[in-house]
């Protein structure tokens, strides 16, 4: 964007509400690296990448233009959770597509796994030795698939940023207990 001021995110809100389609380009460009090699990391094409981007566009300018949008983190997070979202959906409906399985398992939802029933079983048992906030953050965002919003307003933390954090914390947690009790070979996956 030779020549044009690169906006920060408040701006380039302020310049999709009214209607700027530079705006609506910027977002896509500052975004599409970050969007193409989480698709293409999971199963996905880069087609699919630009598709699922342009839809998370749609969405940011529609949410904006009907004031139904509130920034409360950067606007690349909440890009990359619609595009997120949007290609969980995607798999699931054509199921064509194998979940990958990594070690960062952090950041998958119960869409993106498949256990057998044991293993779903020894899931809820270890999640059974953590406290009652860190079971029901984990439970909420893995099993529920709430978004973090939706999660700090249910248990009541400050924001979204504070209910991400002590997710984290819980996961830790969660991994740590099952290491101490579990080794990767006791799983088929």
């Amino acid at each position: 964007m030779l020549g044009i001021k690169k906006l920060n995110d408040n701006e380039l809100l302020s310049a999709i509400k009214k209607g700027d389609k530079n705006a609506l380009l910027q977002l896509y460009k500052d975004n599409f690296v970050m969007i193409k090699n989480y698709v293409v990391n999971n199963s996905g094409k880069p087609e699919d990448a630009e598709d699922v981007l342009q839809d998370a566009c749609i969405v940011v300018w529609e949410k904006v233009s009907k004031g139904q949008f509130e920034l409360s983190a950067k606007l690349s997070t909440f890009v990359f959770s619609v595009c997120k979202n949007l290609w969980l959906k995607k798999i699931n409906k054509n199921e064509r597509i194998t979940p990958l399985y990594n070690s960062n398992t952090e950041n998958m939802s119960e869409n993106q796994t498949s256990f057998s029933n044991e293993n779903l079983n020894i899931v809820q048992e270890m999640i059974q030795t953590l406290g009652e906030k860190c079971r029901q953050i984990l439970i909420l965002f893995y099993f529920d698939g709430l978004d973090m919003v939706k999660i700090a307003n249910q248990l009541n933390y400050n924001n979204a940023d504070t209910a991400k954090a002590k997710k984290h914390q819980c996961f830790k947690q969660l991994q740590e207990n099952f290491l101490r009790k579990y080794n990767k070979n006791d799983f088929e996956i």
